[in-house]
């Protein structure tokens, strides 16, 4: 032993570097904390963010993987918070949204699409710059990834997933080098098959037989291919917002909208709240995707012109004939 680690307890410094400080690269996740935080931002879903911030903790309490942290499909229909759970979920784990990385799969449609993640051969034009997916993982392992409307994806990529999903690698095709994506949370999005998902969900109490007998209709119905959902840790089946859930989401967004602009609202009355829902008369089919613009359409001028005026807080009323009122 050293001489100088005579002048201390060593182990129990070592016991203490361990417990306290860990490795200053590992990413230590709160379940309770990772729960509040996921609930803050998705409204309607709780007994999937309940579930998904226990499955994140333990993945991440691990200390080594061989695969991706977890794997994740969340089914349903549009509006209904999928997207933003992916948003939320990295905000919390890697401490903002850009750690999250977003492909749209109806544009990875083409025989050309595995290119466009993994990099162009070597030889080929461009092929220096890597892939959209491969290259962002190199220079940051730790990532959500987000992959929207996987059902639309061409059948090349979902020989990628396949890799990406069992071993954890996957080799860029220009440089040779070989990506590590355990660190990483798959995400996959689908508003296939919804409604007979839906109805399995209700019918089907006994977690396992539900999972198995939704995976059995991906799988029958050749939405998915059984060996990808074989790979899956979770498959989530979000539900259709309830309006007064919608009702508290138009409000969220309102003050999101109000403190762009540097201010604090002490009140929105709740017929204005009505306007933005009754304004969004396609609801029921896009979910709360609509509403932010709405909702922009209907507050932004206010609350431009109270900023203008220096004004600071705000109640959201309306006058006798109707029309919208701010005041201070």
């Amino acid at each position: 032993m050293s001489t100088v680690r005579k002048l201390t307890d060593w182990g129990e410094l070592e016991r203490l570097i361990d417990s306290e400080l860990g490795d200053s690269d590992e990413v230590k996740v709160d379940e309770t904390a990772l729960r509040a935080h996921l609930l803050s931002r998705v409204r309607g879903q709780d007994e999937i963010v309940n579930d998904l911030a226990k499955l994140v903790s333990l993945q991440f309490a691990r200390k080594s993987r061989d695969k991706p942290v977890c794997n994740i499909m969340m089914l349903g229909p549009t509006g209904t918070g999928k997207t933003e759970m992916a948003k939320a979920l990295a905000e919390y784990l890697f401490d903002d949204e850009k750690a999250m990385l977003r492909f749209d799969c109806s544009e990875l449609t083409g025989e050309h699409s595995k290119d466009r993640l993994v990099g162009m051969p070597a030889g080929y034009v461009g092929y220096e710059g890597g892939g959209q997916l491969t290259r962002p993982v190199m220079s940051n392992p730790k990532r959500v990834i987000l992959f929207d409307e996987v059902e639309k994806a061409y059948k090349g990529v979902f020989d990628l997933f396949l890799q990406l999903l069992g071993e954890g690698r996957l080799t860029e095709q220009g440089s040779g080098k070989v990506v590590d994506f355990t660190s990483c949370v798959f995400v996959f999005t689908s508003n296939a098959q919804f409604e007979k998902l839906a109805t399995i969900k209700k019918e089907t109490k006994n977690y396992h037989e539900m999972l198995n007998a939704m995976k059995s209709h991906l799988a029958d119905s050749q939405v998915f291919r059984p060996e990808l959902l074989g790979r899956v840790d979770r498959l989530y089946v979000f539900d259709a917002l309830k309006k007064e859930v919608v009702a508290e989401i138009a409000l969220m967004k309102i003050e999101k909208l109000a403190k762009s602009y540097s201010i604090e609202l002490d009140f929105v009355s709740p017929r204005l709240i009505i306007q933005a829902l009754e304004a969004n008369h396609r609801i029921s089919k896009f979910g709360v995707r609509e509403l932010e613009r709405i909702i922009f359409d209907l507050f932004a001028p206010g609350f431009a012109a109270a900023k203008q005026k220096q004004l600071k807080r705000l109640r959201l009323d309306l006058n006798p004939d109707g029309s919208m009122v701010f005041k201070a």
